[in-house]
């Protein structure tokens, strides 16, 4: 697939440590620092290049654990109960090939978190844009294509 990926840190380091092992897999990139507010920074980290499905989910699934592990514990206010933050996304990827983020509200998302894995929530996604992007007529029960775990 040849297209750009962005992917945003609000940790120079986490940037760092994303793009030291996105370089493993001879993708191109380009790290963007943005202001926010004053004194707060975000790192986009834009990818270009041809990868295939494989490289995508690996890189995906890099992302989402600095994301949700590392990221999310470094934010400002975080306490024993868990992340908090102004907003989360989950990315997914339509019939087209590109990318759109889902925004998810923080409470929501813990909320979805703490009984599906973030491989699940994005399957899931998938699979609702699918049927979005394909509608299907019919009863469920005479659906040949149900989607698997």
């Amino acid at each position: 697939m040849d297209e750009q990926m962005e992917y945003v840190f609000f940790s120079e380091a986490l940037a760092d440590k994303f793009v030291a092992y996105c370089s493993g897999f001879g993708v191109g990139f380009e790290v963007i620092s943005e202001e926010l507010h004053p004194g707060e920074l975000s790192f986009t980290v834009q990818m270009k290049g041809q990868l295939d499905d494989e490289t995508i989910e690996k890189i995906e699934d890099y992302y989402n654990d600095l994301f949700f592990g590392e990221q999310a514990a470094q934010i400002e206010g975080n306490d024993e109960n868990g992340a908090l933050a102004d907003a989360c996304g989950v990315q997914v990827q339509l019939q087209s090939g590109e990318f759109t983020t889902v925004a998810i509200h923080p409470e929501i998302m813990n909320k979805i978190l703490s009984v599906l894995t973030v491989d699940e929530l994005q399957s899931f996604l998938s699979q609702v844009a699918e049927d979005i992007e394909n509608p299907k007529s019919g009863p469920i029960c005479r659906r040949e294509d149900l989607p698997s775990l």
